[in-house]
């Protein structure tokens, strides 16, 4: 029997987005029926995606700025309204401060409960960086709707407590994959990747700036030999080519688009060290723990990290790899992340520890806590 459906909300491409792909995964497991609602980034990609559940994605006519904000509000509130008509939802789930307007909305005009999952400290994100106005108006709109809510979940301690000092129960659910069978690497052959050479992959849906793509290209210039997989999309991975050819590292970089997660664990497991490489440079990178880091490890590689405050402790921690000191400007930090790939290749980490770590951090630990977000308090 049914619990009930639920109207999961996120902003971005439904195909590529893990932690809403887990949540639902997790709902439908404990009985409720997810539906789940995003965009369409391309105007010739289906309308829904192939899962388990029911998916929708909205066309939007433009991607970016205010207007976009502004027609992803209303066009997601018609989408909850046309459910409400339909019967049977108890409860809505926003994914990120840009969708919880619309689930407020909807939990107070419908009475359903809500659940707010913030990925991201969204109030410091690199897009706000330099931009006072945009980050003063998403601050009040965050104000706003957190007077309209109990809880939420988040994706670490540090983020956590930060928001728990505006007054909500804020829970953990750490970004980490569910646990499954070892994925077969995929053949370097198909990749283009040479076959007995070192490669080094970054991957992420999307590597904004200061997300380290571009200092790992630079980095191969002290790495003689060694090679460089980027998987991805966003600002950085668009540029990496270039900035290979142009340092002269271009026949030992591969730049690839993102893919479906399931190619995307064969192509992890076929490298040999995973970068993880975000500057200090606004809050949200500074105290996030992102998921390639378990993704990592779940494949069995060691870890090259920045030195920041909780994605450098886990990684020094656990002894899942090396942390690359700082540097004051891109020639020293390309220069600190070779040290750190060349400490890891000449002593790296066990094998069984790295499973061992990797068995201790997985999706079903915390799939009690993230079915409680659900559940209005008593």
């Amino acid at each position: 029997m049914s619990l009930g459906r639920i109207a999961v909300l996120v902003s971005n491409d439904l195909a590529f987005d893990q932690r809403v792909r887990k949540t639902c995964a997790s709902l439908q497991r404990a009985g409720y029926e997810p539906i789940l609602i995003g965009r369409r980034m391309v105007w010739t990609d289906p309308v829904s995606i192939e899962r388990p559940y029911r998916t929708e994605r909205l066309w939007l006519r433009v991607h970016r700025g205010p207007l976009f904000y502004l027609v992803l509000q209303v066009r997601m509130w018609w989408a909850l309204k046309a459910l409400s008509q339909e019967g049977g939802v108890t409860a809505v789930w926003a994914n990120d401060l840009d969708t919880l307007g619309p689930a407020v909305w909807a939990s107070r005009r419908f009475g359903w409960s809500i659940a707010y999952d913030s990925h991201e400290w969204f109030t410091e994100a690199e897009g706000l960086k330099g931009r006072p106005l945009r980050k003063w108006f998403w601050t009040i709109w965050e104000r706003r709707c957190f007077a309209r809510i109990d809880r939420m979940i988040t994706v670490n301690e540090s983020i956590a407590d930060a928001y728990a000092q505006k007054g909500l129960q804020v829970e953990v659910v750490s970004n980490v994959p569910e646990r499954m069978a070892s994925a077969n690497p995929m053949p370097r052959e198909e990749l283009g990747w040479p076959v007995g050479k070192t490669v080094l992959l970054m991957q992420g849906a999307y590597m904004d700036r200061d997300r380290g793509a571009l200092d790992a290209v630079r980095s191969m210039l002290h790495l003689p030999g060694i090679h460089l997989a980027l998987i991805g999309a966003g600002p950085e991975h668009a540029e990496a080519a270039s900035l290979a050819t142009r340092i002269g590292v271009a026949d030992r970089v591969h730049v690839h688009e993102r893919m479906p997660y399931d190619t995307l664990r064969r192509c992890t497991a076929a490298a040999d060290v995973g970068l993880s490489l975000d500057r200090p440079t606004v809050d949200n990178f500074r105290f996030s723990l992102p998921n390639k880091l378990f993704d990592f490890l779940h494949a069995g590689l060691p870890v090259v990290c920045s030195d920041l405050p909780v994605a450098g402790r886990f990684v020094k921690e656990n002894g899942a790899g090396e942390v690359a000191s700082g540097g004051q400007d891109d020639a020293s930090i390309a220069r600190h992340i070779a040290d750190a790939v060349q400490a890891v290749l000449n002593a790296p980490p066990d094998a069984d520890h790295l499973a061992d770590v990797a068995s201790r951090h997985h999706w079903g630990v915390h799939e009690e806590v993230l079915l409680r977000a659900i559940h209005r308090p008593s």
